[in-house]
């Protein structure tokens, strides 16, 4: 695969930048209550495997697309999961003051 040199630095910064995310989640991570570790740990893989790919693409290897696609769409997959059942168990949740008044009050 050929890529321009021009784009192939955008590449490596992306990645340096991703780095830094990677440190910021995984610094998240170990502060994290136990109970609350799994969110900040799926961010930290998915910058990890961003850096990846981002580096896969700089050299212009078509094998580490191959590879690190599937984890990415994994861990993204399981963040979609883990959000939509938080919405979903935060709007279960009932809310003081909603809902019809007692003995007929308003």
């Amino acid at each position: 695969m050929h890529i321009p040199d021009w784009i192939r630095w955008i590449f490596f910064v992306f990645a340096a930048v991703q780095l830094l995310y990677v440190y910021r989640a995984a610094q998240l991570a170990r502060r994290a209550e136990p109970g609350r570790r799994t969110g900040p740990w799926l961010e930290a893989a998915d910058h990890a495997t961003g850096v990846v790919l981002s580096i896969g693409l700089a050299l212009g290897t078509v094998s580490v697309l191959v590879f690190a696609a599937p984890v990415v769409l994994a861990i993204l997959s399981w963040q979609g999961i883990r959000s939509v059942l938080a919405r979903r168990a935060a709007g279960a949740a009932p809310t003081t003051g909603a809902g019809a008044a007692p003995g007929g009050e308003a």
